[in-house]
């Protein structure tokens, strides 16, 4: 069994205990947190050596989170061989953020990591995303 499966059955079975645990809505935001964890470690493992290519963001979808968190949900394509695509979540602590930063960021182009054993394994770098924010003159 590969190392991702395992991984993967892990956070299934922590996310059906949180869900148990604290009811399905408390479970469904505890499932956002998860996959910004994991999203974390994707970075990292990207920046010890996955190829990059360009990415197109395609669209955002805005969700709250809590009482003062906001995750916009970021979703891309990229070519490895064949067209390819990815999501990417980014953390806000107000909806106002997050929807300037879904607008701006839409239809801009960004460098995205990928595992060349399975190119369908990607991630882009929070430090990637937040320069092409910053370097549009309505975000600043």
């Amino acid at each position: 069994m590969h190392l991702h499966a395992i991984h993967w059955e892990w956070i299934i079975f922590g996310l059906l205990k949180l869900i148990k645990a604290f009811g399905l809505i408390p479970g469904a935001f505890a499932a956002l947190g998860l996959r910004k964890l994991y999203q974390k470690w994707r970075q990292s493992r990207a920046m010890a050596g996955w190829p990059a290519t360009d990415a197109t963001i395609q669209s955002g979808q805005v969700h709250k989170q809590g009482l003062w968190s906001y995750w916009a949900e970021i979703t891309y394509t990229y070519f490895v061989g064949e067209y390819r695509t990815g999501k990417h979540v980014h953390r806000f602590r107000n909806e106002e953020a997050a929807d300037e930063f879904v607008r701006q960021i839409k239809d801009k182009h960004v460098l995205v990591h990928y595992d060349s054993n399975k190119p369908d394994t990607s991630v882009i770098l929070d430090r990637d995303l937040e320069m092409i924010a910053l370097l549009t003159p309505q975000y600043r």
